[in-house]
């Protein structure tokens, strides 16, 4: 059973990456965000950089959309290498992008670069990179969200980028990963936003990422993280890819290199204000809720153990009388000690200091002059000797009457 499980959970990692790596490149070719065909001048190369960042990215995301599936079939209690095998799987399963960019590379022209061998680098890096998006989306509810939001907003700026050409029919000259490059948005405000677009985005979803977290009563850590995978995807993307040759491509990764600590940054801000002030009130409230009482026996004084201790308490003790006489004292309580008892019922030439815990002892007088004893062959004793008893002292406390 557990074979098949596993089998399960890593066929649904691998299926569900390749399916959304393959859907999400045949939506890509269908709009015009990529075009791997085209014949592209030294002068354009930053067209190309960013076909490199979207097929980058593409792979990256697929391999999470694999992890997001394979979390229904993953086992209650799966350790870490149980996650990271299905990871691996949904890597493999992203990977399948690379045939299906390197054929269409064949017929791409860019002057000083080896078109088929540069995508297929780029399309496997993030498969590599997209093991780790699969693990963390396997692994944590704030990841998956994070990866989820993160990749629908992209795609809706791809959308709302070649929105313009599809009801024109024109075909689209450029659209950037994570930047608004719709033809109603002036060259001059777009240049300007393409710094400011993925920042902004990341901060966003940071922000709404740590409330859901928040509400979801998630660990701290958990909250002040929630924000990091998403942007982190767009990072990486534009990192495989690199800067480009111009402006048009340097912005925008430079503005990818922000939106990771943007993310971190809205996050960590809901964990942090969410805390609040400690009260005092709280402060058992919160203890309680964190320290359960234990659950307790109710009591039983029917039972034959109860009966038996009430008749020995209730009754008196044999020889009590002799052990008042001795020590001169009231007689031992009923519920003192097992030796007590067994101490007063001997009899009282056969009590011992030990048993009765009273010792005799001659009174104190510390300030007087020590007498030397005389031998016993004078027949006379000490002063302390000829002496009666005395007084009885308590041995416990130490006290006595001088």
């Amino acid at each position: 059973m557990a074979f098949r499980t596993r089998a399960k959970l890593v066929g649904a990692a691998f299926g569900a990456a390749a399916l959304v790596g393959a859907g999400q490149l045949g939506l890509a070719y269908g709009l015009g965000v990529l075009d791997l065909t085209r014949a592209v001048e030294i002068t354009a190369r930053d067209g190309w950089t960013a076909e490199l960042a979207w097929v980058a990215w593409f792979a990256m995301t697929a391999a999470a959309a694999g992890g997001l599936v394979g979390r229904a079939w993953l086992p209650a209690g799966a350790g870490a290498t149980t996650r990271l095998v299905a990871g691996t799987a949904a890597g493999f399963g992203a990977a399948l992008i690379v045939p299906l960019t390197m054929q269409p590379a064949r017929s791409a022209q860019v002057v000083g670069v080896d078109a088929v061998f540069v995508i297929g680098a780029c399309a496997i890096l993030g498969a590599v990179a997209g093991v780790l998006a699969a693990y963390a989306a396997l692994g944590r509810n704030a990841a998956r969200w994070s990866l989820a939001t993160t990749s629908a907003v992209i795609w809706l700026l791809a959308l709302v980028s070649v929105a313009p050409t599809l009801r024109s029919g024109d075909k689209p000259s450029l659209v950037r990963l994570g930047v608004l490059d719709a033809g109603f948005v002036p060259d001059d405000l777009a240049e300007q936003a393409s710094l400011a677009t993925m920042p902004a985005i990341a901060l966003i979803c940071g922000l709404v990422i740590g409330i859901a977290a928040r509400r979801k009563r998630l660990s701290m850590a958990s909250i002040a993280l929630a924000g990091l995978p998403g942007p982190a995807l767009l990072t990486l993307a534009y990192l495989i890819a690199g800067p480009g040759s111009g402006r048009g491509q340097e912005l925008p990764y430079w503005a990818a290199m922000t939106a990771t600590g943007a993310g971190v940054l809205g996050s960590v801000l809901i964990a942090v204000l969410g805390r609040g002030p400690a009260k005092d009130g709280d402060a058992p409230e919160r203890a309680a809720a964190e320290h359960p009482p234990l659950p307790q026996r109710d009591a039983k004084p029917d039972s034959a153990i109860a009966k038996a201790a009430n008749s020995v308490s209730n009754s008196p003790l044999p020889g009590a009388g002799a052990a008042q006489a001795i020590t001169g004292r009231a007689a031992v309580s009923a519920r003192a000690s097992v030796a007590a008892r067994a101490a007063a019922q001997r009899p009282a030439e056969e009590l011992r200091p030990s048993d009765t815990g009273v010792i005799t002892m001659p009174p104190f007088d510390g300030f007087a002059k020590p007498q030397s004893p005389q031998s016993p062959q004078s027949g006379q004793l000490p002063p302390q000797q000829q002496r009666p008893d005395g007084e009885i002292s308590d041995w416990v406390s130490g006290l006595g009457r001088g």
